[in-house]
């Protein structure tokens, strides 16, 4: 299978990806450390559903 070279632009639309995805894991993490009735088991869910597609970014980078 022939590697496709990623563009600039690809790279730096991935890297935005994985930020976005960082900030909203932040910010799941930030609610499940106050003092509200949370999910955990659903938000540990989320969060590893959140990691999956991180991994699939930094795949896409890899040329996987």
């Amino acid at each position: 299978m022939e590697e496709r070279s990623l563009l600039p632009q690809d790279v730096v639309a991935a890297l935005d990806e994985i930020d976005r995805i960082l900030r909203q894991m932040l910010g799941l993490s930030e609610l499940s450390a106050g003092d509200g009735n949370i999910n955990r088991t659903n938000l540990q869910k989320v969060l590893e559903h959140l990691q999956k597609k991180i991994d699939h970014t930094a795949d896409r980078l890899e040329g996987k």
